[in-house]
């Protein structure tokens, strides 16, 4: 084993201490971001149900405006189309 050897080994262990060390940050970042994430999971949690009635109460306002004035119209304009063939 010469010198040169061993500097270069001294720089590989040198070069994968950095690398552990920046994949500890990179860990820590990680936690922070799963807490964060967890925290949100538990506020839409909390507001699942309001999400669900707000998207049913849409529908059924969408509905009833098919039905009460969409519909109606539809029906004469075919009935328009229908007299004159």
């Amino acid at each position: 084993m010469s010198e040169n050897d061993g500097i270069n080994v001294t720089k590989m262990l040198m070069d994968i201490q950095q690398r552990v060390t920046r994949i500890e940050e990179q860990t820590k970042d990680t936690q922070k971001f799963g807490e964060r994430l967890d925290s949100l999971e538990d506020k839409v949690g909390e507001h699942e149900s309001h999400f669900k009635f707000l998207y049913w109460s849409l529908s059924a306002v969408c509905v009833f405006l098919f039905i009460g004035v969409l519909a109606p119209l539809i029906v004469d304009w075919l009935a328009k189309i229908g007299r004159l063939n």
